[in-house]
């Protein structure tokens, strides 16, 4: 069962895009996670610790059951047997940029989280699986996380330069409406979010094609709808970040969107 809700508290409404939990006590086996371009918080709430292949994580993830997920662009191979239990929170870009001021080191890499917040991880998560309700978790992790952020002038800029760029607006006009220079906008970008504004711009239009490559779909549709300058162009993004083809994706039953099962 999933459970997923946006933040309550209105100083995390940019910072935070869901707090979840999910309990399957029938778990197994292994899964591709896509890339979102986004960070992430997961606490294991089982027995198990994470299991994470082919990625850069750190070696004591191994032995983890609490990890801070960097924003990734490209595909991360996970265990299953963790989702019996777990519970974690989904920044917004460039949202975990206010509680760690370089993101950029975390791109592409998984982490236990012990190694950024000491004891009060370890201690988090035990106050979590003392919990019994999801709804009570989700809402003691909002708290903590509440707790920890700092900075959020540069959130504001960034998340506004993100819907310009969106928009259509070159990187000119858009670093004039901020009111700050292009060499200054990316360098903030890519502390906060961890990759370049073209980058992670690329990463968000993968997303929305992946979502909406069903088995019906028309790729041509979907490359349209995704602002593609053709089919061929989607299909060389989706490769990149997905590591196989949108006819490829299209066919395979995903329980979620950006998780696909592995066997």
């Amino acid at each position: 069962m999933l459970l997923s809700r946006p933040p309550k508290t209105e100083k995390l409404k940019s910072i935070v895009e869901r707090f979840w939990s999910v309990d399957d006590p029938d778990a197994a086996g292994n899964e591709t996670l896509l890339p979102s371009g986004k960070a992430q918080i997961i606490f294991g709430l089982s027995d198990i610790p994470f299991e994470i292949h082919g990625s850069r994580a750190d070696p004591t993830v191994a032995r983890a059951f609490q990890i801070f997920q960097g924003p990734a662009s490209r595909p991360r191979h996970v265990g299953r047997r963790t989702q019996i239990a777990l519970c974690g929170v989904a920044f917004t870009a460039g949202g975990a940029g206010t509680i760690y001021s370089r993101i950029d080191e975390t791109s592409d890499r998984v982490i236990d989280l012990s190694n950024l917040w000491g004891e009060d991880a370890s201690d988090l998560r035990e106050r979590l699986c003392n919990l019994q309700d999801n709804h009570k978790r989700l809402d003691l992790l909002e708290a903590e996380i509440s707790k920890r952020v700092s900075e959020t002038l540069d959130l504001a800029q960034i998340q506004n330069g993100i819907e310009l760029l969106r928009n259509g607006h070159s990187i000119e006009d858009t670093c004039k409406a901020l009111g700050c220079t292009p060499f200054l906008f990316r360098k903030r970008f890519l502390r906060s979010v961890g990759f370049t504004p073209k980058h992670y711009l690329r990463i968000e239009r993968f997303r929305l094609a992946v979502s909406q490559l069903e088995p019906q779909s028309s790729l041509a549709d979907v490359a349209a709808d995704g602002s593609f300058s053709d089919q061929a162009h989607m299909t060389r993004d989706v490769s990149e970040f997905g590591r196989m083809t949108p006819g490829q994706m299209k066919s395979i039953d995903r329980p979620y969107s950006g998780h696909i099962p592995d066997d």
